[in-house]
Order: structure tokens, then C-alpha cells, then sequence
């Protein structure tokens, strides 16, 4: 479950930064605000138009369009190579094209160019917990975390939490995901995470609160309603039970979850 929620939070940074690069927010393009007036209409028109490429690439990748992406990273690239978040767009490119080498000097680059950018350095957190540099992706989560103004601190939190999870780490993983639900008490990882932590330590009323509050704000996910059914069978609510399982097996048939309930259903029911 670890890999995919990874997976999930860096989207969610990854689609945030996609729509500031297409707004051409000044949070998102530091780089760019930090030339100020000086610079020339000539060259404001290149960053720019970089800034369009790189969305549109990033855009293409979304829906799996791998040469239409890299075409535009690469004109992107091309017009704005002093770029910080063009190089981030380009390591997230490498990075789901499963070219890591590559991935990790785009993201080195954009840091050389912002290194106190917390969108780089919790995306970098992210890539370095894929690749299970526990410590090392925790340390820059945390430097994410400490910079002065950051409007996502809750995801780098939250990031921070699953990385600590798979790392071996539970209680160190529970404190992130707390301080994450501090400053956004809907995030949907930080939820089930927590419910998850909540059941392994067998205070099932506790998980089931979380549960509640996760159904509240996201979708059902196969693990969350296995989790659910689990949890539900430990509190002896037979009706809660019998829902989850139903529900488990018709919308995610296929699914991990729903085999792991086939195969060990009289233990469960």
C-alpha cells in the first residue's frame, strides 16, 4: 500500500504544479519573479513561453502521451534552462519513465537553481523515498517543512508519514500524519493512514473514526474498505461487516484486497 500512496501524494503536488505553471503564479516560478523588472520583454517572452511547454508536457504525461510529453519538456528545456521548475518537470518526466539516474540529476538541478523552493525539495523527498533513501528523503521533506512559507506543508507531512512507514518507522509515520491532519484535517492518505495505525494497535474505535472521516471526504478505495470490514469485524458489527465486504467485492473485484477477503472469508464473516 506504501508505493501506491506515494504514488497518489506526489500526483497531487505534481497537479497543483501543473496548474500554477499554467496560471504562472509567482509561488510557482520563484525563478522567474526573482529577475524582477530587469528583465528584458525578449526574455520574459521565452520564460513563458517555457512555462507553457512544460505545462502542456506535464499535461501529456497525465494521460500517458510519453512522446507528445517529452517533445514539449524538451522545447520547455530548450527556452528556459535556467528554469527551476522546468528541470523539476523534466525529473518527474524521468522519474515515471523509470529513468532514475536521469530523474535524480533533473531534480539536483532544479534545487542548484531554488534550493529553497519546498515544492522541489518535497518532490525530491518523494523520488529519494521511491527509492528507498528513508533517511535521506527525510531529511528533505522536514527542510521543506522548515521553510518560512509554505502553503503545502500538510502534504510534505503527509509524504513524510508514508516514507517513515516504509521505512519501518510507525510511530515516527503517526506523528507526521498527525501534524498533517493539524493543518488539513481532510486529507484522505493521512486518514486512512492513521485508521491503519489506529488497527494495528487494536484500538479498532479509534480507526473506525477515521474511517468515518475518510468516507466523508474521498472515495472508497479497496484498502480502505477492507480495512473497514476488518475493523468492523473486531467491533462486532455484523451489519457494518457484511456492507463492507459487499461493497469490496462489487467495486473492486479484481483487486488484492478483495482476494485476500476471498481467501480467509470464514475468518472474517
Amino acid at each position: 500500500m506504501g508505493k501506491q500512496l506515494l504514488r497518489i501524494s506526489l500526483l497531487v503536488i505534481t497537479l497543483g504544479f501543473v496548474t500554477a505553471c499554467q496560471t504562472t503564479s509567482d509561488s510557482s516560478i520563484r525563478s522567474i519573479g526573482s529577475q524582477g523588472s530587469a528583465a528584458s520583454a525578449e526574455d520574459f517572452d521565452r520564460q513563458k513561453a517555457a512555462q507553457v511547454r512544460l505545462s502542456a508536457g506535464l499535461q501529456y504525461l497525465q494521460v500517458g502521451s510519453l512522446q507528445n510529453a517529452k517533445r514539449h519538456l524538451d522545447k520547455a528545456l530548450e527556452l528556459g534552462a535556467d528554469s527551476g521548475n522546468v528541470h523539476f518537470g523534466i525529473a518527474y518526466y524521468y522519474e515515471q519513465v523509470k529513468e532514475f539516474k536521469r530523474a535524480e540529476k533533473s531534480y539536483k538541478k532544479a534545487l542548484k537553481i531554488e534550493s529553497n523552493n519546498p515544492d522541489f525539495l518535497n518532490g525530491y523527498g518523494s523520488f529519494l523515498c521511491g527509492q528507498k533513501q528513508y533517511k535521506k528523503a527525510d531529511k528533505y521533506f522536514n527542510k521543506a517543512i522548515e521553510q518560512p512559507i509554505y502553503p503545502d506543508i500538510a502534504s510534505a507531512f503527509m509524504n513524510a508519514g508514508v516514507c517513515a512507514k516504509q521505512g519501518g518507522d510507525q510511530d515516527r509515520a503517526a506523528s507526521y500524519f498527525r501534524k498533517a491532519l493539524n493543518r488539513n484535517n481532510k486529507l484522505p492518505v493521512a486518514l486512512i493512514e492513521m485508521a491503519e495505525v489506529e488497527f494495528d494497535k487494536k484500538r479498532y474505535q479509534r480507526a473506525f473514526s477515521y474511517i468515518k472521516r475518510y468516507e466523508k471526504v474521498s472515495r472508497p478505495s479497496a484498502n480502505s474498505l477492507w480495512l473497514a470490514l476488518r475493523v468492523a469485524h473486531y467491533q462486532k458489527d455484523k451489519d457494518a461487516q457484511a456492507s463492507y465486504a459487499i461493497k469490496l467485492e462489487q467495486m473492486f473485484p479484481d483487486s488484492d484486497e478483495t482476494a485476500e477477503y476471498l481467501d480467509s472469508r470464514d475468518q472474517w464473516m
